[in-house]
């Protein structure tokens, strides 16, 4: 293990016909290795867009292991189409921030960091590519644009040597991963009915009744299933108790109860089937009374006969 520190900054001056411009540096790493955030940092020396009086501005900065494609998505109500980069939450992103103002009306500020500060100082992601591209995206409406950038990073990464096979296979991951799509889309509106019916037992209480056998009747409920009285049970045919048992596993209703409440039966809760399930010939059918012998071959396999 080799931890080492990396302190790099991206300083230039860059202008646009189109108002977006795109601001890289690469920062070679050691090969061979698997390299990881031990702690990392982002600082903005020139402040940028704070004081962009005149046009409202947005920035994207990232540091990933390859270059940043974008995608034809918009970022926050662009006037650029495809001025949105991955999102931070992508396997190809080791770190994103994005800064936002508007000078119009009430001017705002809006400033976000992924992963933050907190997380930002452990150990957060791992890659295999033995660069980082240092990325800046600026956006300032659709006319010409020209700005000058400082800012710097700090990181404290823990690289690790490890196999060809881990090495070769984290490099093709992460080079597929950059293949940048130009369109995400990965969720579905949903109403709240879809949600209930995803989750039936929400619309009676989270609980869902069952049947209950009445203990009072002498048919099946109290004579044969319950075992309940002294005296001796009453005769019961196979197609009967077949027949109760199968009234139990009838499928009902999402918001029924378990088991069947049939006209012939009475109500036939669902632990009926338990029941005559541990009696042979009652829910399977016959069972034969001889089974056919086994044969198995010297490796212990069993052979048909």
């Amino acid at each position: 293990m080799a931890v080492h520190e990396i302190r790099e900054t991206l300083q230039t001056t860059a202008s646009s016909d189109n108002g977006l411009m795109i601001v890289q540096k690469r920062i070679n790493l050691q090969h061979g290795k698997r390299h990881t955030f031990n702690h990392f940092d982002f600082f903005d020396d020139n402040i940028s867009g704070a004081t962009n009086t005149s046009n409202d501005m947005k920035m994207q900065v990232y540091v990933t292991p390859y270059p940043i494609v974008l995608s034809d998505q918009i970022f926050h109500s662009s006037a650029t189409s495809g001025g949105l980069g991955p999102l931070a939450g992508d396997n190809e992103v080791l770190f994103k921030a994005v800064r936002l103002s508007w000078s119009t009306g009430n001017a705002r500020w809006y400033n976000q960091e992924f992963p933050n500060n907190f997380l930002g100082a452990t150990d957060t992601f791992t890659w295999y590519t033995p660069h980082l591209y240092f990325t800046v995206i600026w956006e300032q409406g659709t006319g010409p644009v020209s700005r000058e950038f400082a800012m710097s990073i700090y990181a404290a990464v823990d690289s690790v040597d490890v196999g060809d096979v881990e090495y070769g296979i984290g490099m093709l991951r992460e080079y597929n991963q950059h293949q940048m799509r130009l369109l995400t889309s990965n969720g579905r509106q949903v109403t709240p009915a879809e949600i209930e019916g995803g989750f039936p037992m929400w619309q009676i209480g989270g609980i869902r009744p069952e049947l209950m056998a009445d203990t009072s009747q002498t048919g099946f409920a109290s004579g044969w299933y319950l075992g309940l009285g002294d005296d001796a049970e009453t005769m019961y045919s196979r197609p009967s108790l077949r027949a109760a048992a199968l009234a139990s596993s009838k499928m009902v209703g999402h918001t029924d109860a378990f088991g069947f409440d049939s006209a012939i039966f009475g109500a036939a809760p669902d632990w009926f089937r338990s029941i005559v399930k541990d009696f042979p010939g009652f829910f399977v059918g016959p069972v034969r009374s001889n089974f056919p012998p086994v044969v198995k071959n010297n490796n212990g396999n069993t052979e048909m006969v």
